[in-house]
């Protein structure tokens, strides 16, 4: 994917975001606050909580370079340099601490972060390139790399991979029923892997289709289709071992307010609380149990498993920025870092530019 249609899917999210929609919450739920902004403005980066609590911050379009955030100094360090440019990338931390960044943009190339080193060191390259893909790690330490989009001409992928930590190497293992980019990937109570949703090869371009993932037999089994279609929704697995999915985007303009939840012991799909504004792709599961998702809108907004409904957080510091990568902290506040914001708009429309700052979110 080139950079100018990387932009344009930013300024997709940010223009639906920038739509006026009256909250209905009456108390905030939590406040934003600013922090230190990053030495290098990124969007399409991803952002892994380390084992000491430190956050790593990789790539973004055009980039190469990665920080780490300290959460009890609040300030931004250097990480090592990629061995190559990563955005729309694939991260996952290992059960050894290190962090595997697989793909993004014309690369199937993979790479792990040490963090007593603070170095990067490539390892096994998967069988094809991809970005927009999801990875996802197993009860076993393998890390399954699922669909996306490939640069070399073949498109939407319905292949996946298996990462092996001890070997450094993939192997391909059973493929999708249906390619698909920009979906949910979702590791169950089970050990299966939940996939729902995404960007097709084909009429419909935009899916309610899931599938289950059995890493025991290698292969996918398909389930019971979600109520609405989406790409680029969130996907959070809550306590009670249901999986909550919202947000998105489909042309008919039913998914960006709307949420449901896919339950394993039924195989069947829930509508459940409207949300107020569309706040973005971006969700973490809070340390309470509620869900927080935020990146799009100039709000958040919490989901309640108990009650079934969202309330809006206080206003984001820095406004409307669409993008921004999620991760919870040890003291249970949420970094938010980087993202884009509008730019250069005209009566034709607007572009989009990253930025470096980050934010605080509060329970």
């Amino acid at each position: 994917m080139s950079t100018k249609a990387a932009a344009s899917i930013l300024c997709a999210a940010l223009a639906i975001a920038a739509a006026p929609l009256a909250s209905s919450a009456s108390t905030a739920a939590g406040s934003w606050s600013a922090t230190a902004s990053m030495a290098t403005a990124r969007s399409s980066m991803t952002a892994t909580p380390l084992v000491d609590g430190r956050v790593l911050v990789v790539g973004g379009i055009g980039e190469s370079t990665t920080e780490l955030y300290d959460p009890p100094t609040g300030t931004w360090i250097p990480g090592g340099t990629l061995n190559e440019v990563r955005g729309l990338h694939a991260a996952v931390r290992l059960q050894d601490g290190r962090v595997l960044v697989a793909g993004g943009a014309y690369t199937a190339g993979a790479e792990l972060y040490d963090p007593a080193t603070n170095r990067w060191t490539p390892t096994g390259s998967m069988a094809v390139d991809r970005h927009s893909a999801t990875a996802t790690l197993l009860r076993d330490g393998r890390v399954l790399v699922v669909g996306g989009h490939s640069g070399n001409g073949t498109g939407v992928q319905a292949s996946a991979e298996l990462y092996d930590p001890a070997t450094g190497r993939w192997t391909s293992t059973g493929s999708l029923r249906t390619p698909r980019r920009d979906h949910t990937a979702t590791l169950l109570a089970d050990g299966r892997v939940l996939v729902a949703g995404g960007f097709g090869s084909g009429d419909p371009w935009y899916l309610r289709s899931a599938e289950l993932y059995d890493p025991v037999r290698g292969r996918w089994g398909r389930v019971a289709a979600m109520t609405v279609a989406r790409e680029r929704a969130s996907a959070t697995l809550l306590g009670n071992g249901r999986v909550l999915v919202a947000g998105g985007g489909n042309p008919f303009g039913t998914a960006g307010l709307s949420a449901e939840l896919y339950d394993p012991a039924s195989g069947r799909w829930t509508q459940t609380g409207r949300m107020a504004d569309y706040w973005g792709p971006e969700a973490v599961l809070l340390q309470d149990g509620r869900v927080l998702r935020a990146g799009g809108g100039e709000t958040g907004g919490v989901y309640s498993p108990v009650t079934g409904t969202w309330t809006a957080t206080g206003p984001r510091f820095y406004g409307l920025v669409g993008g921004a990568a999620l991760a919870l902290l040890p003291s249970g506040q949420v970094l938010s870092a980087g993202g884009a914001r509008l730019a250069n708009c005209s009566p034709k429309g607007c572009g989009s530019e990253p930025v470096a700052s980050a934010e605080l979110y509060t329970p």
